[in-house]
């Protein structure tokens, strides 16, 4: 009996070792509160695979499962949740994780708007391209079907990882709504890429008809990271810019490029939709800074129509890029 009850409490530890080695816990960010916004003051949070945020979900099934990273956004995990749901629900695998709380924030919701495009995506980028790494190694997943789809935020890192990996690590990425200020666009993407917008997106615009793919991201908002590919932000952000006052370019002109360079990238519209198309219901909405004296449009959501055919447009082009 003692030689069994030793050999439990060596496998035990075995396991617990195991465990412990895969898990990398972080300590909380620091940040700066300066003229109404949080600013990263240290190095943003590696990923840990055992953080309580994190959704790895694999189906039931007799051949190795394709996976999907959902990226969120200015939401956080949930930005993302309901489409990788729809996914996992056709046979993905998928993987969702919440780099607020991640970098320690507990009270991001409360302070979110206090959280700018750059400090957002300073924490989504590292944690994302780790991710994408760390799925690399799991074996039960097919490691030659992986996708990326990123929301808002997440739609504009989602494009950078689609500049850091080329085909032979992930094979296409979905970049819904992608910011027009944080770290930019890159470059050169190295794998298939569709950006997404609904035509109804004016989501932080202060004019009506403020349509976010036309946007020209403010400098003073935009951020160079280090370990992000090169991108339109190298000299437009907020510590190197041309001209105080100047703006990147938007994602029309971005596009525009990247064709010019034979890259494999297009762009979808969807009627009735707005920003986040699959993130909610269709609702129109605007709210008015107190300080600024500002009236901000913010349109979210899709009607059923419009999240169906999206759904179905992503599930077709993920089932069509194969190898």
């Amino acid at each position: 009996m003692k030689i069994i009850i030793l050999l439990f409490s060596i496998f035990l530890g075995f396991v617990q070792s195991s465990a412990a080695k895969e898990c990398n816990p972080q300590p909380k960010s620091t940040f700066k509160f300066f003229k109404g916004k949080y600013f990263l003051t240290s190095k943003p949070a590696n990923f840990d695979p055992c953080h309580s945020s994190l959704r790895f979900k694999i189906p039931k099934s007799k051949e190795l499962p394709p996976l999907v990273i959902g990226i969120g956004g200015g939401g956080g995990r949930e930005d993302a949740e309901r489409l990788m749901g729809f996914l996992y629900k056709k046979g993905f695998a998928t993987l969702e994780f919440d780099a607020y709380k991640m970098n320690g924030i507990s009270n991001y919701k409360e302070n979110s708007i206090k959280y700018g495009n750059d400090t957002r995506q300073e924490m989504i980028f590292p944690l994302a391209k780790q991710i994408v790494e760390w799925a690399l190694k799991q074996n039960k997943i097919d490691r030659n079907r992986i996708y990326v789809y990123g929301v808002s935020n997440g739609a504009t890192v989602a494009a950078n990882i689609g500049a850091v990996f080329d085909t032979s690590k992930i094979k296409a990425v979905i970049s819904d709504a992608p910011t027009h200020s944080g770290m930019g666009m890159p470059d050169n993407i190295k794998t298939p890429m569709i950006l997404t917008f609904g035509k109804l997106d004016n989501y932080g615009a202060t004019k009506e008809d403020g349509w976010r793919w036309l946007w020209h991201g403010s400098c003073r908002m935009s951020v160079s990271i280090p370990e992000a590919p090169p991108g339109n932000t190298k000299n437009c952000n907020r510590i190197v810019s041309e001209f105080k006052d100047s703006n990147s370019e938007n994602h029309m002109i971005w596009l525009k490029k990247q064709k010019a360079k034979g890259k494999n990238v297009d762009v979808w519209f969807y009627e009735d939709a707005a920003h986040g198309i699959y993130v909610t219901d269709l609702k129109f909405q605007k709210r008015k800074h107190k300080v600024l004296d500002i009236t901000f449009y913010s349109n979210v959501g899709g009607k059923p129509s419009a999240q169906k055919k999206f759904a179905n447009d992503i599930l077709g082009y993920l089932n069509s890029i194969k190898n």
